[in-house]
């Protein structure tokens, strides 16, 4: 059993993603979490209670935050609703609303921390804004979220067709092997997906040393060393009951950035799900995530991105 922390914040984007759990996780393989931090009232406003010029302002604030708890306590309802019509047995999702302590991502990360294998939450509002490509609360979880395994829900996303972004790396299996345990729900489609960069020339002189046949070769020995990675990926899936018609492999060349080709492959041919390993083949003892991975958080903005650790 996988433990999932899904957490909200009584928005449509947190039920979208309530919404995507429903419909995406294996229903016999996970226990699940819907996690409310709800932000509280600072201690400096209940102290000015004393005062009686601020005595019916408190009032107010006390009517608010039972009002605030009432909204959140009817989104949780609702998600059970949704959960056990999605056929999921009433002892493997429950609810908790928190006070805040910290702070909201420092109390979902606390939290997450006590054993949990994936996180779920959506972008934040700002990361529809030109140049937020994250919520502040999203972009703090995905900063810690080393231990577990972190999806990040955009738009309203399915995973009726899965693409995991694929290279030779460790990484690359924990993708593959996530994907066959979280969202392996019996008839959804799964591409194993890799893109391999181009090989520019712009410097004056290097057309000599880089001619295009040897570019073309490079690219051609690239996509044959990646064949048995993919080979041995789509096996492990079928080893894990998929049957092997729903499993594809995909190659693309001479692109510029790997990143933009990934999620220009979801957006045409309609994924709404990518799973990536949060390190590539390139591992970097003092950066905890891949350069392709972390421009997938800007990108990947209409699709659920699952962010394996």
């Amino acid at each position: 059993m996988r433990k999932i922390l899904l957490a909200v914040d009584g928005s449509e984007q947190s039920m979208d993603a309530v919404r995507y759990v429903c419909n995406s996780v294996a229903r016999s393989k996970a226990e699940i979490v819907v996690y409310q931090v709800m932000s509280k009232v600072p201690e400096v406003f209940w102290d000015l209670g004393k005062d009686p010029a601020w005595e019916q302002k408190i009032e107010s604030l006390r009517t608010w935050e039972k009002q605030q708890e009432t909204i959140a306590a009817g989104f949780m309802n609702t998600a059970l609703t949704l959960f056990k019509e999605a056929g999921f047995n009433p002892g493997t999702v429950t609810t908790r609303i928190g006070r805040q302590k910290e702070g909201i991502a420092r109390d979902i990360i606390a939290e997450a921390r006590q054993g949990y294998d994936v996180v779920v939450i959506g972008r934040g509002k700002s990361s529809s804004e030109e140049g937020t490509p994250l919520g502040s609360v999203a972009s703090k979880i995905l900063s810690a979220a080393t231990s577990f395994s972190l999806w990040l829900i955009g738009g309203k996303p399915t995973s009726d067709k899965v693409l995991i972004a694929m290279d030779s790396s460790e990484g690359g299996l924990r993708a593959v092997d996530h994907t066959g345990t979280m969202l392996n729900h019996g008839d959804n489609i799964i591409t194993l997906f890799h893109a391999i960069r181009g090989i520019t020339v712009s410097t004056e002189g290097m057309e000599d040393i880089f001619p295009e046949a040897y570019r073309q070769q490079l690219m051609g020995d690239a996509e044959k060393e990646i064949q048995p990675a993919l080979q041995i990926a789509r096996d492990h899936l079928v080893k894990m009951d998929i049957s092997p018609e729903r499993v594809s492999t995909k190659i693309i060349t001479s692109v510029r950035s790997r990143a933009a080709a990934i999620v220009q492959e979801a957006k045409q041919n309609g994924y709404g799900t990518i799973v990536v390993g949060r390190r590539g083949i390139t591992e970097v003892a003092e950066f905890s995530m891949g350069r392709v991975t972390n421009k997938l958080t800007q990108l990947a903005k209409t699709q659920a991105l699952c962010i394996v650790a």
